[in-house]
């Protein structure tokens, strides 16, 4: 790993909106799900010296959690050092569901895994909130929707991110609209709102649509959102703050009807103000080297209102290639947001991640967690994308091991490949999910049932990327999960 010198930081807050073992109703026409959800975290330390964590829990009231004093107070190592948090297995923590606050004297990023231990699987990964807003966007939710993959519904989390009480809109863009308002959220607390439980008069079933949840007088806010699909399936992503508009964005990994059955629905939404009219967006492609086909093009083929969103969605659109696998890029005449949904049809496994923006500058990327191959089937899969339209970017790949791997006898060593060339405008896959140590650009040098975490130095060119978290017996269920990458700029 290459000496680096991160962005100057002081004591950093990152706010994790988190489930624990939460029970929701017994009937699926209750709730968007029946299952019992518990969740773990993974924090990573960006900086270059030990970080010093505090963390408070609390519960959806606002009253403090308890939780085991070594979930609470504790060190992470630097350069890509971690710390992995269980909440199913904290002997303190009671069941229920809430929030947490993470404090840290060096900058820190963090990974919520949701999952329904023990049942069938449901799962869905989001990334901690280092920074928070007072304006989110989700381009798709739906009520009681009728889909492919059975019912869809939506569950959006909203966490206040201040010392007192905030109020807040939460605001459904469809036919018909509808806006949840005044809703007040105790100091640090998250609001669970689960459009199941909305009634028909307000929000019909079959419903779908965009959302813009908004707090008053400029209160802090931070959102997470799942979309649930049929009994087992779930999709879990973060909000758009509204700091985070932007006409161009790029979608590491795009699939279209692959043998599989991996398709890559795109969702955009409109935050430009005003109309955006037919072909005001447009979807750029970029095949991978071992993709069929050629590299192609698409656009919106109806204007798209203000606030609502529009989608590219291979798994209905015929005319998008087939088999087809690669890199895009979104370009629009006004100001978007866009997140990637992925699907394998004719399965329950589903998971989504946020497009990126397309005028990053960081050189560096960090991944909380990754994993080959464990016993339990756990496997990942990071994409790199080369954010430069025109220059290739040298790449090197750290892995660093996770201080419970070390203590379970694995190796304290780091394990750097590379460095690999990304091309202009294209992405690069670690698959962990292969057996073996190879050597070349799609392999790791890993051991199996290695896991820690891992830093992505460029040398050249600004850069970004998304993980997938897989178990690859591919039990029944719901077991995918994807978040997108951390990053930083060198000094």
């Amino acid at each position: 790993m290459q000496q680096r010198q991160l962005k100057p930081q002081g004591m950093v807050s990152v706010v994790l909106v988190f489930l624990l073992t939460l029970t929701l109703a017994s009937s699926a026409s209750a709730a968007s799900t029946t299952k019992t959800l518990s969740t773990n975290f993974t924090l990573i330390n960006f900086g270059i010296s030990t970080a010093n964590v505090a963390v408070e829990y609390l519960g959806d009231t606002g009253s403090s959690w308890a939780a085991d004093s070594a979930n609470t107070s504790f060190t992470i190592g630097p350069d890509g050092g971690q710390k992995i948090i269980r909440q199913y297995t904290d002997s303190t923590m009671t069941s229920g569901r809430g929030s947490a606050v993470v404090s840290s004297t060096e900058p820190l990023g963090a990974v919520v895994q949701i999952r329904a231990i023990g049942q069938t699987p449901t799962s869905g990964a989001y990334s901690g909130f280092a920074s928070t807003s007072d304006t989110y966007y989700i381009p798709l939710v739906a009520r009681r929707l009728n889909t492919a993959s059975g019912l869809a519904n939506s569950q959006i989390m909203v966490q206040n991110a201040e010392t007192d009480s905030a109020t807040v809109d939460i605001q459904l863009i469809g036919s018909p609209s509808y806006t949840k308002s005044g809703v007040s959220i105790p100091a640090s607390s998250t609001y669970y709102y689960d459009l199941d439980d909305e009634s028909e008069g307000n929000v019909p079933s079959n419903w779908y649509g965009a959302a813009v949840v908004s707090a008053s007088g400029g209160a802090q806010i931070a959102v997470v959102s799942n979309f649930f699909l049929g009994p087992h399936a779930m999709q879990t992503f973060n909000a758009f703050p509204a700091e985070s508009l932007g006409t161009e964005w790029l979608v590491p990994l795009f699939t279209s009807r692959l043998a599989n059955g991996l398709s890559t629905p795109v969702a955009v939404q409109n935050l430009s103000g005003g109309t955006i009219d037919a072909g005001g967006v447009s979807m750029d492609c970029l095949k991978d080297p071992g993709s069929p086909g050629s590299d192609f093009a698409a656009s919106n083929t109806s204007s798209i209102a203000d606030n609502s969103a529009y989608y590219f969605n291979p798994v209905t659109d015929l005319s998008l290639p087939e088999a087809w696998y690669g890199a895009c890029r979104i370009s629009s005449t006004g100001s978007v947001v866009a997140f990637v949904q992925m699907r394998f049809i004719g399965t329950d496994q589903a998971a989504a991640y946020e497009a990126i923006r397309a005028d990053g500058t960081d050189t560096v990327a960090f991944i909380p967690l990754v994993a080959k191959r464990l016993a339990n089937g756990f496997a990942t899969a990071v994409t790199i994308q080369n954010l430069s339209p025109t220059d290739p970017a040298s790449v090197t790949f750290t892995y660093v091991p996770s201080p419970d791997y070390v203590a379970g006898g694995g190796s304290s060593s780091n394990i750097t490949v590379g460095p690999y060339s990304i091309p202009a405008g294209g992405s690069l896959i670690h698959n962990h999910r292969m057996p073996g140590t190879g050597s070349g650009s799609g392999q790791h040098n890993l051991p199996d049932e290695w896991y820690g975490s891992l830093v992505v130095d460029s040398s050249d060119q600004p850069i970004n990327g998304f993980v997938q978290l897989t178990n690859i017996y591919n039990s029944s269920g719901d077991d995918f999960m994807a978040h997108d990458a951390f990053t930083f700029s060198i000094n």
